[in-house]
């Protein structure tokens, strides 16, 4: 695993994002912890499939398809806060 400061700044916020998604989650704001958990995910996903030489895409579809799917279900949770 890299350092801290090894990694872009755009890692590093993916990283905070994906960090900030999982405490809002925990402190009962399932939607708005969900959608912040996806995008972060997702980004740093894309941001290590660019830097990594080896490219499969199943790398970069399956988590991207993960993040769209739980965005779908924190969107259409009928009673989430």
């Amino acid at each position: 695993m890299s350092k801290w400061s090894d990694l872009s700044k755009q890692e590093q916020l993916s990283i905070l994002l994906t960090v900030i998604g999982v405490g809002l989650a925990l402190l009962n704001r399932v939607r708005a912890g969900s959608v912040i958990l996806a995008l972060g995910s997702a980004g740093y996903t894309y941001l290590r499939y660019q830097r990594i030489g080896m490219k499969r895409r199943i790398e970069l579809y399956l988590p991207l398809g993960i993040a769209a799917a739980l965005i779908v279900v924190a969107i259409t949770l009928p009673h989430a806060r």
